[in-house]
């Protein structure tokens, strides 16, 4: 009897955009490249939420199917 898998890789468009999202919280936590505030909101903040953003799309891509 086969069993399903309960795991499978991400697509590429969901690796791509956890790039992107990896790629701007690291540009903001590692660099001075960005100003302090976008569009009103702290750049550090909003790095923050793109990393959690990141971890949550490639865990959803990993446990998804079709994601």
């Amino acid at each position: 009897m086969a069993r399903r898998r309960s795991n499978q890789a991400p697509k590429m468009g969901t690796i791509l955009v956890a790039l992107l999202l990896t790629v701007f919280a690291a540009l903001v936590f590692f660099t001075s490249l960005l100003p302090a505030t976008i569009a009103g909101f702290s750049s550090a903040t909003l790095a923050l939420y793109a990393a959690i953003a990141a971890f949550v799309i490639l865990l959803l891509g990993v446990f998804v199917e079709g994601i």
